[in-house]
């Protein structure tokens, strides 16, 4: 059956003279299946059967299962049968569950803490063996769509600040067209929450084909993504839920900077600088919660907002923009404060809001001369900084940090601010509109 379909595709079927049997296969695309005591289950994520098992089986490509309620049996398209190996999810249902939140998004933001703690759980051993490797390859290059892609932007710079190592990144549905640059000499960091992007993991498997070395930070323990890597970094930071990406996002940081610091032999500093960021975030939430809903209220009826930022935090900026369009349908643009009078300038009109994330560091200065310029053609600055500045109309305060950090502090108040202003404005922050969790077509 398999051999006769083209695509991609997911398929669960029943037989109506057996009704007691499914059968499903998949080709590029995840399918996985729960081990339960009194009955099997498939779908697309460990999440739809995890109040029932964590004992799953991931069907690979061009694989078909056949299920009953006592046995599951796994076949290759070929029809031989295939012994598969059954593994364990770590995650327990009330990560999964609401609790007492109206929404998952900020449970979700206020775990963050604990998120960035459990991601410094790596094996030493394993992180020192991985910078070994970038170290020797020719090149690196970061893959990555959305919001992973903006973590990756912000590895660069750790790297490169920390590690001293030059990398490049690329989004994931770019990717295949430098597939000619991609060699064996080639260190590949591929970063997806789910491990089933679409788009990265067709660019992985090209990379793989051409003899690149891939590396990946996952937050789902045995996804496509993590089956096709020479060396997995887990998140560990749970069920991730809300389709906008919060806890995941400053996770894949806590794991770019631990590669960071081990590249310049510095791994017990950088996981201490982190642990000790995990608390002044856990102090801050509560500011922040108490704050942000009377700016997102006065923002409530603005349609257009600019994000600038220098350095590291630019990445951030792209971030901040794209969480506030995805949850609160607004046009958001994100770039580095330099770009602003290239172009976009021309959009600045009275009241336009211009979210600046400017810290008191090196890039401090030339923020603000950018910020001026916007001042003078009306804009409402909003400044996201651990500094006070007559141009600010209003102001977002961040705790000080080394420069390279920024981005953990940084985030955070934005994504609230995004969650706010979804609220005002009538929207589910969870669910928003034509988007889903994992993307998994191309």
């Amino acid at each position: 059956m398999t051999m006769e379909l083209k695509g991609s595709y997911a398929i669960l079927a029943v037989y109506a003279a057996e009704p007691d049997k499914m059968m499903a296969a998949r080709r590029d695309a995840p399918l996985v299946i729960g081990l339960g005591d009194e009955a099997n289950f498939i779908g697309s994520d460990v999440l739809s059967f995890l109040p029932y098992t964590n004992k799953v089986v991931y069907l690979d490509d061009e694989e078909v299962a056949v299920l009953s309620k006592e046995k599951v049996k796994v076949y290759h398209c070929d029809h031989t049968e295939v012994a598969k190996k059954t593994e364990l999810v770590n995650w327990e249902w009330k990560e999964g569950n609401k609790g007492a939140y109206d929404y998952f998004m900020m449970k979700e933001i206020e775990e963050q803490p604990r998120a960035m703690r459990q991601a410094l759980l790596q094996d030493d051993k394993v992180l020192m063996k991985m910078a070994m490797t970038i170290m020797r390859a020719r090149q690196v290059v970061f893959v990555a769509c959305g919001t992973s892609r903006h973590a990756a932007l912000i590895g660069r710079y750790a790297f490169s600040k920390i590690g001293h190592i030059f990398s490049e990144v690329v989004m994931g549905s770019e990717f295949g067209y430098f597939s000619d640059s991609i060699d064996k000499g080639t260190v590949v960091i591929a970063i997806s929450q789910s491990g089933e992007t679409a788009d990265v993991l067709s660019g992985v498997k090209q990379a793989k084909e051409n003899g690149a070395i891939i590396f990946s930070l996952v937050n789902v323990v045995g996804s496509s993504l993590a089956r096709l890597s020479d060396q997995v970094l887990y998140t560990n930071c749970g069920p991730e839920i809300a389709v906008a990406a919060t806890k995941s996002f400053t996770s894949q940081l806590c794991l770019l900077y631990q590669l960071a610091f081990t590249l310049d032999n510095r791994l017990e500093e950088g996981k201490s600088k982190i642990k000790e960021l995990s608390n002044v975030v856990d102090s801050d939430l509560g500011y922040y919660s108490n704050t942000l809903p009377a700016l997102a209220y006065k923002m409530r009826d603005k349609t257009d907002f600019y994000f600038l930022a220098r350095g590291v935090n630019f990445a951030v900026a792209e971030e901040g923009a794209l969480k506030l369009k995805e949850i609160s349908y607004v046009h958001a643009e994100g770039m580095p404060a330099g770009e602003l009078k290239h172009g976009t300038l021309a959009l600045i009109t009275d009241g336009t809001p211009v979210i600046a994330i400017c810290p008191m560091d090196y890039t401090y200065e030339d923020s603000m001369a950018n910020l001026m310029e916007a001042k003078a053609r009306g804009a409402y600055i909003i400044g996201v900084s651990n500094g006070q500045s007559g141009i600010f109309d209003d102001s977002i305060n961040i705790p000080s940090c080394e420069e390279i950090l920024y981005p953990l502090v940084t985030t955070i108040p934005l994504q609230i601010l995004a969650y706010y202003s979804a609220i005002q404005r009538g929207f589910n922050p969870d669910k928003p509109r034509n988007l889903a969790k994992s993307v998994t077509v191309k």
